[in-house]
């Protein structure tokens, strides 16, 4: 069993082996004090272009940096040779430095030079060919996964321009298709663009053929009138006439797809496949078959072949211009590329949104009512102590008789004015009841306050889930990448003859489930929009933007390298936690409301004491005046007689008065008194025990609180190693994957330990930052309010806490 297991490495441990052999002969046979072996590397470009340099330069970092060790790796200027974009020019440039015995190798940097030496057959020293563009449209030889061509190595796809135009189709279906080649390239090469277009005949596709000389203005008007999308390959334009190009094409609504991929999605073209790291993979692909070559191996037997990897750019700018919109299953696929919505006018970030929450959530609002209520309960209470002060008019009628009967005590009609004073000079019930409402509304603001919190933590948790199902997106936007690129991978082994088809379904099967994955998150990411939306009292549908929340924000206390120290080891992250449970008892808006209601049934049992003693002390003063009398009774019969009698009789004016002063002490109301008594205390007895309850509640919160943060803190950087190591380790299957080494479930394996490990990475952030919300929360203090004043204050009494603290035993 495990011979047969080792049978396909036998060749690979057989080249390995020859290597190292001929690197101990090398060692053996060579002075302790010998230099590393010189190798000088010729380069053949297909003609002068002003991105040359960059590549060159690309290149020759990675061979440098790869085989520096070993070897002194050479770049002689004269050697550096770049031909005229003719095919004789460059084999002319080729047969030169073949000639030239002080060169050991070749490096085509160039589509021309690549294809001169893929058609001249075995080779007098090693050449290498990176950049090409289809293997098979390019007819470059082939024999089991390598060139089989003697001191021959190159660099290729199967069909990376089937896959784009596959992509492009998925994209924007098309009809007529035009494109856009170098006419260098389509002159030596025609190979290509006849080999597409029977390809694409088979699809109902036509195809136009536009070759570009640096030439935009001709290669626009060149453009069929019935083209429906442009496909662009490498034009090896000037940056001016490229934009040129781009605007030229928006102008008449044409989508269009780069070969290249990003970085020309990134110049303004519609879409590409390629991701911006295709170079410096190339390079550093080249520098490893080098150094195998160097160590021994033969060219003929490297890998020729590469993996494509997937990754859909989509300029939005561009989309918007020519009036394109992408359908749902690209969108969530793609990366897009200035994104933001012309009509996406706010822009979120954490401290903006809290403070927006603050300002306009209708729970808040409803509670400033309820406190402005309550001020009007208090000024009730205080009218009960001030004067009361009463005018009245009274108007009587009587039956005759009677008025007559009065002695003119009582007119039959009469009309009076009354002016009324009562001032209570002591009322104990009075008394507790203004401060009983005063407790209330203290018990209400913190009310208030409480709701306040929780509507800052609320509208903070929400933001951040808005942040992290976006990054986890972009996570399983990345592993549908791997997954294509793998499903790529696996049709070349199948075509290589290293798997078999079922390799290519259970990939293809994976897909289907990575693509599930992606719309999943994208709904995810859209609940907690419209979340946001919500709490912030916006239009549930509306576009926003939002800025990248980090640690390193100066809104949050735990930027302040002060705070490091607390955390440091577990005796000092033990005085901060007692330093954060005496800040947060101090401060919490729920054991300040139980004091409140505490301290207002404290006054009720004081004033249910008192009933039994005190009395209640009130004056009481009035004046009445007479406005008018009629009828009867309206004089008095002795004022007929006055004078004849021997005395006066007296008679009262029209306006009288009178002053009292009201002593009230109630001796028995059948057991009221004495029931409010102990009513009150029990209900003091109950909220004290409450308050035990909820301040030991309140101080478990915060410890947990802190023990959660300090665990999601270290977090970050341990699931930031491991999703490094698991991107690594995948990078390491994948390779061995590609040469047969290893099988699909291996593969398989390190893929989903790479995306658990890059989902727990982007996790991780945004979890301490959740448990950071859930301690400013705990202790009733969010750091998006504390200005620099509060922030040194809050730091100042952290110092003199820790000061007079002891350490625990």
């Amino acid at each position: 069993m495990m011979c047969r297991h080792l049978l396909p490495l036998l060749p690979h441990l057989r080249r390995r082996l020859a290597g190292l052999l001929l690197l101990l002969t090398c060692l053996l046979a060579s002075p302790v004090t010998s230099t590393a072996r010189p190798v000088n590397i010729g380069v053949v470009m297909d003609g002068p272009w002003q991105g040359n340099q960059a590549i060159l330069e690309m290149f020759q970092a990675e061979i440098n940096d790869l085989l520096g060790a070993e070897f002194h790796t050479r770049f002689p200027q004269t050697a550096l040779l770049t031909a005229d974009w003719s095919q004789q020019g460059v084999h002319r440039n080729i047969d030169r430095l073949l000639a030239d015995d002080s060169i050991d190798m070749i490096l085509a940097l160039g589509l021309l030079a690549g294809q001169d030496l893929a058609r001249r057959g075995p080779l007098p020293k090693p050449c290498l060919a990176p950049l090409t563009v289809d293997r098979a449209a390019q007819q470059l030889p082939a024999s089991n996964g390598s060139s089989g061509v003697f001191n021959f190595n190159y660099i290729a796809t199967t069909s990376p321009l089937l896959r784009d135009l596959r992509l492009f189709r998925e994209l924007v279906p098309f009809q007529h298709l035009a494109i856009l080649v170098h006419r260098p390239y389509h002159e030596a090469i025609p190979e290509i663009t006849r080999n597409l277009k029977r390809q694409l005949a088979e699809t109902s596709v036509s195809l136009s053929v536009i070759p570009v000389n640096g030439a935009v203005e001709a290669a626009l008007a060149a453009l069929p009138e019935e083209t429906e999308a442009v496909y662009i390959t490498p034009l090896l334009l000037a940056e001016e006439s490229f934009r040129q190009l781009i605007a030229g094409l928006s102008a008449r609504g044409l989508p269009s797809f780069s070969y290249l991929g990003y970085e020309e999605v990134c110049k303004g073209v519609l879409a590409g496949a390629a991701p911006a790291t295709d170079f410096a993979r190339l390079a550093r692909r080249t520098a490893l078959n080098m150094q195998r070559i160097l160590l021994g191996e033969n060219a003929a037997s490297l890998p020729a072949t590469t993996s494509l990897e997937d990754r859909l750019a989509i300029n939005m700018a561009t989309a918007r211009a020519i009036g394109f919109s992408p359908a749902w299953n690209i969108l969530n696929e793609a990366e897009q590329l200035f994104a933001e919505p012309l009509t996406a006018t706010r822009r979120w970030s954490l401290d903006t949104v809290v403070k927006e929450a603050e300002a306009v959530n209708l729970d808040l609002a409803a509670a400033d009512r309820k406190v402005a209520a309550g001020r009007e309960d208090i000024r009730k209470a205080r009218a009960g102590l001030l004067p009361h002060l009463e005018l009245s008019a009274t108007g009587s009628l009587i039956d005759q008789d009677r008025a007559a009967a009065s002695f003119g005590t009582q007119a039959e009609q009469s009309l009076s004015a009354s002016l009324e004073l009562r001032q209570n000079l002591y009322s104990e019930s009075t008394w507790a009841n203004l401060d009983i409402q005063k407790q209330q509304q203290q018990a209400r603001q913190e009310e208030r306050r409480q709701l306040r919190l929780d509507v800052i933590q609320e509208a903070a948790s929400a933001y951040l889930d808005v942040l992290r199902t976006k990054t986890l997106q972009t996570v399983q936007r990345n592993n549908l990448r791997v997954t294509r690129s793998n499903l790529e991978l696996a049709r070349t082994r199948r075509e290589i003859g290293f798997s078999s088809p079922a390799e290519v379904y259970r990939w293809e099967s994976q897909l289907a489930r990575d693509r599930r994955a992606l719309i999943d998150a994208d709904v995810a990411r859209t609940r907690a929009k419209l979340a946001l939306n919500r709490i912030l009292q916006r239009p549930l549908e509306e576009n926003f933007t939002t800025s990248e929340q980090g640690l390193d924000d100066p809104v949050l206390l735990v930027s302040d390298p002060r705070l490091f120290a607390q955390l440091a080891t577990p005796a000092a992250f033990a005085r901060f936690r007692d330093f954060m449970v005496a800040q947060g008892l101090k401060a919490s808006p729920e054991l300040q409301r139980l004091d409140a209601a505490i301290a207002a049934r404290r006054r009720a049992r004081l004033a249910a004491r008192r009933s039994f003693w005190v009395p209640d002390l009130s004056l009481q003063a009035g004046i009445t005046h007479m406005l008018d009398e009629t009828g009867e009774g309206v004089e008095s019969p002795f004022s007929r007689l006055k004078g004849l009698l021997p005395v006066n009789i007296p008679e009262a004016d029209d306006t009288s008065w009178n002053v009292g002063i009201r002593l009230s002490l109630p001796l028995f109301s059948g057991g009221t008194r004495f029931a409010d008594l102990v009513q009150a205390e029990r209900q003091v007895e109950g909220l004290e025990l409450e308050r035990k309850a909820l301040a030991a509640r309140t101080e478990q919160r915060i410890r947990s609180a802190l023990h959660n943060s300090r665990a999601s803190y270290t977090g970050i950087r341990l699931s930031r190693e491991g999703s490094e190591a698991a991107a690594r380790n995948l990078e390491l299957v994948t390779d061995a994957y590609s040469r047969g080494v290893v099988s699909i479930l291996e593969l398989l394996d390190a893929q989903n330990a790479d995306l658990v490990a890059e989902q727990a990475a982007a996790n991780a952030v945004y979890d301490f930052l959740l448990d950071l919300m859930a301690v400013q929360r705990a202790i009733g203090q969010f750091d998006f309010f504390l200005g620099a004043d509060d922030r040194e204050n809050w730091f100042r009494h952290l110092e003199q806490f820790l000061q007079q603290a002891t350490l625990p035993e």
